[in-house]
């Protein structure tokens, strides 16, 4: 049986190979070998400054994937049999976690370094954490990886990093990498990944932090290049750079907005008129100037409310903003709107309260006053578009001829805040973009510094604040809060009278004391992620602005 089982087995081959009677699916090639598929080569450098040697590499390409490891040097070279172009590229090794990426199109061999500088391409790119780009990888993915997209990235790190690094010219991905490693000089390109480490640890931040905010804001500079300033060493908030502060009360147009330069390693403060002011740290991101006169209280953004005495009593207020040049574009939406503006020269400050829309181009498109928990009433007429002022920030002319001057702070996580600076010194108004609140979680704890402006435009003391959440309630979009202080309670709900807003009723509570304190009716608004909030009174017979700085 064996035998015969041995001779079918030679004559079905033979059979085969002649061609005789089979219905293979693999065509004959004349007696030899198919054709094997073609590979794609990858291969670069993975760098962070140092060479990063031993580094797992794993490769996924939209056909075919593939693990490699870098050697001493860092370089790595990898062929996958059958891969095509785009691929994505993950390296960890002790410490390091890196994403990189080769574009679509054809090519047997392509360069693709794996660095921080790729890292930030690939976010941009990507739009968000290029980790997921890496683990979703599907046919979706692929399509962003174009020669276009990736060169718009490559130039927005560039604008980005300006500040810190020059990358003119400069491809991170392609580009001959050499790393430093034992008895090897890096090249220029690895200078420059040793340039970025050291801005980073100048500003105090991670690439985790670049990357979120580059992605956060992936067309517009400004808040990343406010980032990566120099931070004061004992405040993280307090950086190097330029400064615009804005003092509603102030007579002269030279100071009512003036921009100044600070030196964060030195704390010292360069004015216009040539003359120099050195901060105090007084600690916990609250700084002194005038042998502890006057006073800066610094939020986790960057952005600062200066306290001036002006009497012995009263102070002059300013809110002190990072200088930020961002295109018109970026205030496209709908806000809210609270104010504190006079009537006339020389009459009493009032609160006031606003929405407004613009579109890209700054046309407001739609207007209303609000007043308390009432209906909004539409404008009788639009203002002029907002536009560029040469002087720095916006400016916009009302329906009367009234010219308002307009600041913009954008913070990390890409949410602009206008500061508006009402025409003839008649008052101020704060603005955020509309948006949804959350409610806070129970037994949560906020500090903060807290001022009252009232109806002349002058502030009183300054208080530390802390707060806990007592309760929450998710069907009511309500919580209370007790105050360390007395025990006082009070509560808010969010998101009215519209998203974006919490508004307090007026009440009575008791205090740990065993007294009672009472407590005004407001609407309040969070700046963002700014670490500042603002409210403004309701009742008709009060007239008060609040500011507050959040801090640890």
């Amino acid at each position: 049986m064996k035998k015969y089982l041995a001779l079918a087995a030679i004559q079905t081959a033979l059979l085969s190979a002649c061609g005789g009677g089979g219905d293979s699916a693999t065509p004959a090639t004349g007696g030899g070998d198919p054709t094997p598929a073609a590979s794609l080569t990858l291969n670069g450098t993975a760098a962070t400054g140092a060479a990063i040697a031993g580094g797992k590499i794993d490769v996924k390409c939209a056909s075919g994937s593939g693990t490699t490891t870098t050697i001493a040097d860092g370089t790595y070279t990898i062929s996958i049999s059958g891969a095509t172009l785009p691929c994505v590229m993950h390296v960890t090794a002790s410490n390091v976690d890196l994403y990189s990426l080769a574009e679509g199109g054809s090519g047997s061999s392509v360069r693709a370094n794996i660095t921080p500088l790729s890292q930030l391409v690939a976010a941009q790119v990507a739009g968000g954490d290029p980790a997921n780009l890496f683990a979703n990888f599907d046919a979706s993915a692929q399509t962003l990886l174009t020669a276009s997209n990736v060169a718009k990235a490559i130039a927005g790190v560039t604008a980005a990093l300006s500040g810190a690094i020059d990358l003119t010219g400069v491809d991170p991905l392609k580009d001959t990498l050499v790393a430093a490693s034992a008895g090897t000089t890096g090249n220029t390109l690895d200078q420059k990944l040793d340039a970025l480490k050291a801005a980073l640890d100048a500003a105090g931040i991670t690439l985790a932090d670049v990357t979120s905010a580059l992605v956060a804001s992936p067309d517009s500079p400004a808040p990343l290049k406010t980032l990566l300033q120099p931070v004061a060493a004992s405040c993280a908030g307090l950086r190097s750079g330029s400064y615009r502060a804005l003092n509603p009360n102030e007579s002269d147009p030279a100071w009512a907005n003036h921009v100044f330069t600070f030196d964060a390693t030195t704390l010292t403060a360069k004015f216009f008129d040539g003359t120099t002011a050195t901060l105090a740290d007084e600690g916990g991101c609250v700084y002194s100037t005038d042998a502890g006169v006057n006073k800066l209280y610094v939020s986790k953004s960057g952005a600062i409310v200066s306290v001036n005495p002006a009497t012995a009593t009263t102070n002059l207020i300013s809110i002190v903003l990072p200088e930020q040049s961002l295109p018109v574009a970026e205030l496209a939406g709908t806000w809210n709107v609270l104010g504190f503006e006079r009537a006339s020269a020389g009459a009493a400050l009032k609160p006031s309260s606003a929405m407004f829309t613009l579109d890209a181009s700054g046309k407001f498109t739609a207007g209303s006053d609000c007043a308390g928990l009432a209906d909004c009433t539409a404008w009788s007429g639009l203002p002029g578009n907002l536009v560029a002022n040469d002087a720095g920030g916006f400016q916009f002319t009302d329906i009367e001829g009234a010219v308002y001057k307009v600041y913009a702070f954008k913070n990390a996580d890409g949410q602009p805040v206008l500061y508006v600076m009402d025409s003839n010194n008649l008052g101020f108004s704060v603005a955020t973009r509309q948006q949804v609140l959350t409610l806070p979680k129970a037994q949560a704890v906020n500090k903060f510094w807290d001022l009252s402006i009232g109806a002349t435009g002058y502030a009183g003391a300054v208080t530390d604040t802390t707060t806990t959440i007592v309760s929450v309630d998710s069907a009511a979009s309500s919580y209370t809060r007790s105050r360390a202080a007395d025990g006082r309670v009070d509560g808010f709900t969010i998101n009215k009278p519209r998203d974006g807003l919490r508004y307090r009723a007026a009440g009575t509570s008791a205090t740990t004391s065993g007294g009672s304190v009472n407590y005004s009716e407001i609407i309040a608004m969070p700046l963002s992620n700014t670490g500042l909030n603002v409210y403004v009174s309701v009742a008709a017979n009060q007239s008060f602005f609040g500011v507050s700085v959040n801090h640890d």
